[in-house]
């Protein structure tokens, strides 16, 4: 399970190293590593009015913070490099993540998630957004005509994930960098890996 960070948004290559040494806590005594859960999905991107069953309005909460991993294979990874400029990222052993809360996305066409109806206030059509709880909330991907991403077989965390170095698997940088990560190996673990191999695979 992997988190990467992007850089087609005009990271630099020292902004992403940066990034993943603040998560990191590198030069923390004692280190403090921390994934900052950022505003995702569905319930991000858009401002649903949501239903709640309790009210009967249009009242109800929205949650959608989460940490973002892919369940990528190499080949997938190596799309995820090209596609998002990515050199810097960690990985983590699904099993622990999965009992830590992280679960795989629910990907679902739109037509499931809303409806429109007759707003009897305005006399104007409005969109109804099906109720789905807070706690699935972080969790919701809608697939329409413009956006389907179920290709990124994407998993999240609903909130910030505090975790210890010996959680990582992989940390993923250009070899050159493998020096400033080195101090989080125990017995060759994690293992330091530039995505730039992933060409000769």
């Amino acid at each position: 399970m992997t988190h990467l960070i992007r850089q087609n948004d005009g990271k630099s290559d020292a902004d992403a190293k940066r990034i993943l040494e603040l998560i990191l806590d590198i030069s923390g005594a004692p280190p403090q590593p921390l994934l900052k859960s950022s505003v995702v999905g569905w319930y991000g991107t858009s401002t649903p009015g949501v239903f709640n069953p309790r009210t009967g309005r249009l009242d109800g909460t929205v949650k959608n913070k989460a940490v973002c991993f892919t369940e990528s294979t190499l080949a997938g990874l190596r799309a995820h490099r090209d596609l998002f400029d990515v050199k810097y990222g960690i990985s983590f052993d699904r099993d622990n993540l999965f009992a830590m809360g992280a679960n795989p996305c629910i990907n679902i066409s739109d037509a499931y998630m809303r409806t429109q109806k007759l707003w009897h206030i305005t006399g104007y059509p409005k969109h109804v957004y099906n109720f789905i709880p807070e706690e699935l909330q972080p969790f919701v991907n809608i697939i329409h005509g413009q956006f389907d991403a179920t290709h990124e077989r994407e998993w999240r965390y609903p909130d910030n994930l505090n975790f210890f170095w010996p959680d990582i698997k992989f940390v993923f940088c250009p070899e050159s960098e493998f020096g400033t990560f080195l101090p989080l190996q125990n017995n060759a673990v994690p293992c330091l890996f530039d995505l730039a191999w992933l060409d000769r695979i």
